[in-house]
């Protein structure tokens, strides 16, 4: 019991949806590079304002890729013309603009710095901005060495940055998941319909307070608090694997309550992608060799975004889904159909009209989501939309007050 409590503390902190589309601004790009039937792809980071890539592959112009990762490129030596190539050099030393300068100097056509830490956008003043003509990005050097490998003879490289369509089909997989989640557990409450949980005002005040110095906690010392919190979400899932199975068996099942607020929303966001995952207001960085890497909660589901190429290919686009958005709306789907099963309700009208009004939320959210470019907290309307669906049901029919405490034979004050 007190490993649930643990765990449904952890998910009440980070029941946002976290669902956005990672920097959809266009300046990721892919590095096309092949040698006959041979090929790969990799990711590139550039200014859209200042380099101009082609948006497709057919499009893109070919050129013959020159390794020059062992200089900086920030003065011209005896590297030679490089006319109609592109050149690959090591970052640091100079700005990126000294460097394109240079490149474009000794004729280049196409400018690439591998970089062993995490990739920006390129940046410069306008005056030097207006002087490069040339387009450039920044590789991770780990991929240039890999190409190096892979096309010891040689290789022709393209650059383009295929546009992201505003809907992406991991929205209905999500939306998808999310309603099935919901009305199977509702299904099974009903179906293993027992006594719940009970908690007292002293008690939800406490557990809110804990939830509060959890959220900060992580914050702070995500590092080693992680693997505290991975060790509870294994013990919590092994209790309600077991609790499901002996369901099974006894015809038996436990429901907890949880307690609900929405504020903070980018510590959430941190918390639940990890330290340098990006969030809002930050700038767009790409992972480089040297990142220090995070063990991530297992508290959201994530979801690639099947069209945004580039940024699958940098690893940054992918669209995330709370687990307490469908743990702490699930509560008021499985006790609908608990109160439908109290009541005798065989056409369960409370239970579907609550499934139908989470789906219905979730659209929304999603709706809202695509309108504003921006990620939505999912309860701010899912809440609405399953409570009042309920509470206006039971008002119509005119069992608002049984609604409200539970059946004659099982009084559940306060579940809600």
């Amino acid at each position: 019991m007190a490993v649930n409590v643990l765990f449904l503390l952890l998910v009440w902190v980070l029941n946002q949806l976290l669902c956005f589309c990672s920097q959809a601004e266009g300046q990721e790009a892919i590095l096309h590079a092949s040698n006959g039937p041979t090929l790969r792809e990799y990711c590139l980071l550039y200014n859209s304002t200042w380099s101009n890539i082609s948006d497709s592959l057919s499009a893109a112009v070919s050129y013959p890729l020159r390794s020059l990762v062992s200089s900086q490129l920030c003065v011209r030596g005896q590297q030679g013309s490089l006319e109609g190539q592109a050149v690959v050099v090591m970052r640091g030393g100079c700005d990126f603009s000294q460097k394109a300068l240079v490149a474009q100097d000794l004729g280049a056509s196409v400018l690439l710095i591998a970089s062993v830490d995490n990739l920006v956008i390129p940046s410069a003043n306008d005056s030097e901005l207006r002087k490069v003509k040339i387009p450039l990005a920044l590789v991770r050097h780990r991929d240039v060495l890999d190409a190096l490998q892979v096309f010891p003879q040689g290789m022709e490289v393209r650059l383009y940055a295929p546009p992201v369509p505003p809907f992406d089909a991991s929205i209905i997989i999500m939306l998808l998941i999310a309603v099935f989640t919901v009305t199977t557990g509702g299904i099974w409450s009903g179906a293993a319909e027992n006594e719940l949980s009970l908690y007292s005002p002293l008690k939800v005040l406490l557990f809110v307070a804990m939830m509060c110095v959890m959220l900060v906690l992580m914050y702070f010392f995500y590092r080693w608090l992680v693997y505290v919190i991975i060790v509870i979400f294994c013990l919590a899932s092994a209790s309600a694997l077991y609790n499901c199975l002996d369901s099974l068996a006894l015809g038996c099942s436990t429901l907890s309550p949880i307690i609900n607020t929405s504020n903070g929303e980018s510590i959430m966001v941190q918390v639940a992608l990890g330290p340098g995952a990006g969030g809002k207001g930050q700038a767009l960085e790409v992972p480089g060799d040297n990142t220090s890497s995070y063990e991530k909660l297992p508290v959201v589901m994530r979801i690639p975004q099947f069209s945004a190429l580039a940024q699958n290919l940098c690893m940054m686009q992918f669209s995330i889904l709370g687990y307490g958005d469908i743990i702490i709306p699930g509560l008021l789907v499985a006790y609908c159909h608990r109160f439908d099963v109290w009541m005798g309700n065989s056409r369960r009208i409370y239970f579907i009209s609550c499934a139908v009004a989470y789906a219905v939320g979730l659209v929304l959210t999603f709706a809202v989501m695509l309108l504003s470019k921006m990620g939505q907290p999912a309860l701010l309307y899912l809440v609405p939309c399953t409570l009042l669906t309920s509470a206006v049901l039971a008002c119509v029919r005119k069992e608002f007050r049984l609604f409200w405490s539970g059946s004659r034979t099982c009084q559940v004050r306060g579940f809600l």
